[in-house]
């Protein structure tokens, strides 16, 4: 079947999947395109999909004003599917007081007053799938005669100033019922496009109508995306359901994720859906009001890790205070214990044993130094601990350290490696003192009183590098970052059975950081552990801390 053009020439065979009222519909808009020959411009086949394309909706009719075609445009705007209009009269379409006109049919008398309006559209009223009216700009052609007669609707919806025609039902009313009316759909529009929640609007089909600029940023979508969408397509089903209730004349609320269908976004949202009821008490449609709440989303989360800290924090404080009085209270028993055996001799005039006065001194020392870490912790916190540089040589100062420990290390071995050569570095000779000691302190606490306790100090680049590995018990490796955080102790560690408030590497990291330096720690749990400490050599203070 092909379709003459006037003057003679031909548009081509239709494509064999058009059926025949389709097919001649196609055919006599390409008519009316006034499409060029085949040989010269568009095909059948192009020329439908131009017209499935056309951003106005269309609507075509035979002369019997039997509706035969609908564009995908019109279906969005009108809420109809195709299949359910082709075949059915146009009366479908136009309220029933629109109808008739000076003895015919709308179109028809739109039809005998076209060439009066010089093809100018005219507003006019459709009825959207459900019953809703709808105002529209409508422009109506035809081609043909007898039964290859065509008519044609193009629709638009209005402009926001519209174009009166004159014709009776765009008759202008009052002036101060239109200035009422103006006064009023502009309050309604300050409303809705400034509310600072999203707002959307659907008919019973359920087709979004409109909604505000709120609601575009919260999807992420451009405003003339989502106008026409069918919100039956959209992911949630959560979403879908509550639509539905909407549309039964119930209340609805959805919190959740929004996966959006026309843009690349997932939002966190909160939405209260109510129904939207005419002067007959009928459904209508519906409204949605979109909260975006990804900041509360995220207030939430930092609540919560707000909380979990707080609760870290009072778990650490409780393990202190239990800590702190077992340790203070270790040394102070036995002391209480040497001194009362000393005092008993003195009364009696009994010769008084040199090994009390040493133990009883031995454990002076200790509670004065746990005293001494809680005051240094305390003077980091206040930025106050003091730090007196001079040059010195790193390894005299190890050297001194392993000798004072010699009397501490029971049945341990050490093994000492000195560097090739003197290490000069520019320090506080206490403080890296009270670093050296802490270390090597701990890898024999922490270490089978058998096994050996290996000890390097070497130059590495422009550094001198400090390690102190045990065969102990090992660190987990989760908890190796919170290490030298204050009183924080490994979660294999008791009590009871080692020492110490957890402020030793604390203290350390902050008078190895000041030195311009780094200390960190390598372990496997039951393998034993090695600490590391960088120091920069006197002649290269401004280099870079070498990673671990």
């Amino acid at each position: 079947m092909t379709a003459a053009l006037p003057g003679g020439g031909a548009v081509g065979p239709l494509p064999l999947r058009t059926s025949s009222r389709e097919g001649r519909i196609i055919a006599n808009l390409e008519v009316l395109g006034r499409c060029p020959p085949r040989g010269g411009g568009m095909s059948g086949e192009d020329f439908r999909r131009l017209v499935e394309a056309m951003a106005d909706p269309l609507v075509a009719c035979d002369g019997e004003e039997r509706i035969h075609y609908l564009n995908p445009a019109a279906e969005r705007l009108l809420g109809w599917r195709r299949g359910e209009l082709v075949g059915q009269g146009l009366e479908q379409l136009i309220p029933e007081r629109l109808r008739i006109f000076e003895g015919r049919s709308l179109v028809r008398y739109l039809l005998g007053r076209r060439s009066a309006k010089g093809g100018r559209p005219v507003r006019m009223y459709l009825l959207r799938r459900g019953g809703a009216e709808l105002e529209v700009e409508m422009t109506v052609g035809r081609v043909g005669e007898g039964p290859r007669e065509l008519i044609t609707l193009v629709l638009r919806r209005p402009p926001e100033f519209p174009d009166f025609t004159g014709e009776p039902w765009e008759q202008r009313p009052s002036a101060a019922r239109e200035r009422e009316r103006a006064s009023e759909e502009r309050v309604y529009r300050l409303v809705f496009e400034n509310a600072p929640v999203g707002l959307l609007h659907f008919d019973t089909t359920p087709t979004l109508l409109a909604c505000n600029d709120a609601f575009v940023r919260i999807i992420g979508s451009r405003k003339r995306v989502l106008i026409g969408l069918n919100l039956d397509t959209l992911k949630e089903q959560a979403i879908v359901d509550c639509i539905h209730d909407v549309l039964a004349g119930k209340h609805a609320y959805f919190e959740g994720e929004y996966h959006s269908t026309t843009a690349d976004k997932v939002t966190p949202v909160r939405i209260h859906f109510a129904p939207c009821f005419n002067e007959r008490g009928q459904v209508e449609g519906g409204l949605g009001i979109v909260e975006d709440i990804t900041e509360q989303r995220r207030a939430e989360l930092e609540r919560d890790r707000l909380f979990r800290e707080a609760q870290e924090a009072v778990r650490v404080r409780d393990d202190f205070l239990t800590i702190a009085s077992h340790e203070l209270k270790t040394p102070l028993t036995p002391l209480s214990l040497r001194l009362a055996s000393l005092e008993r001799r003195l009364e009696h005039h009994e010769p008084v044993d040199p090994l009390l006065l040493r133990q009883a001194r031995q454990h002076l020392l200790r509670l004065t130094a746990l005293i001494n870490d809680l005051l240094d912790a305390s003077r980091i916190e206040a930025g106050r601990l003091a730090l007196h540089f001079e040059p010195l040589e790193l390894d005299d100062m190890v050297a001194r350290a392993l000798a004072g420990m010699e009397a501490e290390r029971g049945q341990h071995r050490i093994d000492y490696t000195p560097p090739d050569a003197p290490l000069l570095i520019r320090g506080d000779t206490y403080r890296l003192e009270q670093v050296i000691d802490n270390l090597l302190e701990n890898a024999l606490k922490y270490s089978p009183g058998d096994s050996t306790v290996s000890v390097r100090l070497e130059k590495k680049d422009a550094f001198a590098l400090l390690s102190v590995r045990d065969e102990g018990i090992g660190i987990p490796r989760d908890q190796q970052q919170q290490l030298f955080e204050r009183y924080f102790r490994a979660r294999n560690v008791a009590v009871t059975s080692y020492g110490g408030l957890g402020l030793g590497l604390y203290i350390s990291r902050d008078i190895v950081e000041r030195h311009g330096g780094r200390i960190w720690v390598e372990s496997e749990v039951g393998r034993g552990s090695t600490f590391y400490v960088a120091l920069p050599l006197y002649t290269s203070a401004r280099a870079s801390v070498p990673a671990p």
